[in-house]
């Protein structure tokens, strides 16, 4: 069984959350706008994994990467573990700077579905 697609949970203050990944098969075949929502849910799960909060206390907005508390080694996992879960590039430096996380949402929105490729996204075969 592929282990990196399994569900995971981790612990905060308030118990455990359960983390699903995204299916690719989903992400390939929705609009921009339910690819965007399901990214944002699967981002907000890794970052509060990285954090320790709950996702929906995540601030995909108003805040830079930086800001809230996503420095080179966690950058590097978040990285390594959204590489290794969606398949695609993820860049440490765009990531690190991103203005906000919903910054972070789009890019990786851009890297699935029909249009994929006018960012320069591999076309799945």
């Amino acid at each position: 069984m592929n282990t990196l697609h399994m569900s995971q949970t981790y612990e905060t203050d308030n118990g455990l959350v359960h983390m699903t990944p995204p299916d690719m098969a989903v992400l390939n075949a929705v609009g921009l706008p339910e690819r965007t929502r399901i990214l944002e849910q699967y981002v907000r799960e890794e970052l509060g994994r990285i954090l320790g909060i709950e996702p929906w206390m995540v601030d995909t907005t108003g805040r830079p990467m930086g800001c809230l508390g996503i420095g080179s080694i966690s950058g590097i996992e978040l990285q390594y573990r959204m590489e290794n879960t969606l398949g695609v590039d993820v860049n440490l430096q765009r990531l690190l700077l991103a203005n906000s996380a919903q910054e972070l949402i789009d890019c990786l929105a851009g890297q699935f579905g029909p249009e994929a490729h006018l960012h320069g996204a591999p076309v799945p075969a």
